[in-house]
């Protein structure tokens, strides 16, 4: 509901497309500190009661945005935000994988996927329409309500059903070892971080500074978020073409994406390009975990999926802190042509990287 907007009420209390993309990396700097750590704690204790101190910590920092009134605050507050956000997604990511049977990661990583992403498809328009009637103290306040309700279904089935285990304290050599042999893909997944990144963060106040509204900029994030969830959906009729030529073909397809957001100014122009990224990062996103998660044992899941965190969040730190600079040194469409050269950096590195199993032990 809120996640798209805030680019937009940081407008309101004076941020320049600079503070835009020092918001974005502040975000992604915390978000990319926390994974290593809470894959560490994920592999020694109760995953899913981890998992519900990540939801407190995201239902406190959203209703702190409560009390922002200025840009400082907003930076402050998304320091801590990123935190929540980073044990957030490591400890449903490592449930997911935990739980799911190896051979079928990919396709269980692609429904959570449509589920969240189909909570980030509702969740813009009704956001707008939160702002448009109410203002965004309202919106900051709902959107922790809605966040609070999540502990009903993990009270009920989560918690329960996700038993203490004994958890085998390990050394990391064998964790280095692994990610040193997938250190092309761990490039490339930073690359995807830096990409979508500027595509959350900047893109939304670039919408709204050549005139498109509010309201319409969150039928731009539903519309990114339906083929998200289309691409989710239809995932196995891709693979039918093999992981590496579907992550190569997506990543080309979300750089030609990046160059139309940047060299249009219309509402069509935009949600054409939209929808083009948002399809090709509903491709990238499973395939990508999946294709880290099976290098690594059960007992390292946590390792492995903070590791994938991490990587993803440092170019997330990197991407909007880059596009900033450049906006504000040129002009805010080049800086998305940039941002384009990082789709076919990724492109590079798939190519490179390998994708079979190396049995860490």
């Amino acid at each position: 509901m809120y996640t798209y907007f805030i680019p937009i009420f940081a407008q309101t209390l004076g941020a320049t497309f600079f503070d835009l993309g020092l918001i974005g990396s502040t975000v992604a700097v915390t978000s990319a500190l926390a994974p290593t750590f809470v894959g560490y704690l994920a592999d020694r204790m109760n995953r899913a009661r981890l998992f519900s101190f990540a939801l407190v910590m995201n239902v406190v920092t959203t209703v702190a945005l409560v009390f922002s009134r200025s840009v400082g605050d907003i930076v402050l507050l998304r320091l801590f935000g990123g935190l929540a956000l980073g044990m957030y997604s490591t400890t449903v990511e490592v449930l997911i994988t935990d739980l799911a049977p190896i051979e079928s990661r990919v396709k269980h990583m692609g429904w959570y996927g449509a589920a969240t992403t189909t909570g980030f498809l509702i969740g813009p328009i009704l956001g707008g329409f939160v702002i448009q009637e109410m203002g965004f103290v309202r919106l900051f306040f709902f959107s922790a309500v809605v966040s609070a309700l999540s502990f009903i279904p993990v009270t009920i089935w989560n918690l329960p059903s996700c038993l203490r285990r004994e958890h085998v304290v390990l050394g990391f050599s064998g964790v280095v070892r692994t990610i040193r042999g997938l250190l092309p893909w761990y490039m490339m997944i930073a690359c995807y971080g830096i990409v979508y990144s500027v595509v959350t963060t900047i893109f939304p106040g670039y919408a709204n500074s050549v005139g498109v509204s509010v309201a319409f900029i969150g039928y731009l994030f539903a519309a990114f978020g339906i083929s998200k969830v289309f691409a989710y959906a239809t995932l196995e009729s891709y693979l039918m073409l093999g992981e590496r030529r579907v992550l190569l073909i997506a990543a080309l397809l979300m750089a030609i994406g990046v160059v139309g957001l940047g060299t249009s100014a219309s509402f069509i122009g935009f949600l054409a390009a939209i929808m083009l990224i948002g399809g090709c990062s509903g491709v990238i996103f499973p395939i990508t975990i999946g294709l880290i998660s099976r290098h690594f044992p059960d007992r390292r899941l946590g390792a492995g999926v903070g590791s994938y965190e991490t990587a993803i969040s440092i170019g997330q730190a990197v991407g909007p802190f880059l596009a900033g600079i450049v906006a504000s040194l040129t002009n805010v469409g080049f800086s998305f042509l940039l941002m384009a050269l990082f789709g076919v950096l990724m492109a590079i590195f798939i190519a490179t990287g390998r994708s079979h199993s190396v049995g860490s032990t």
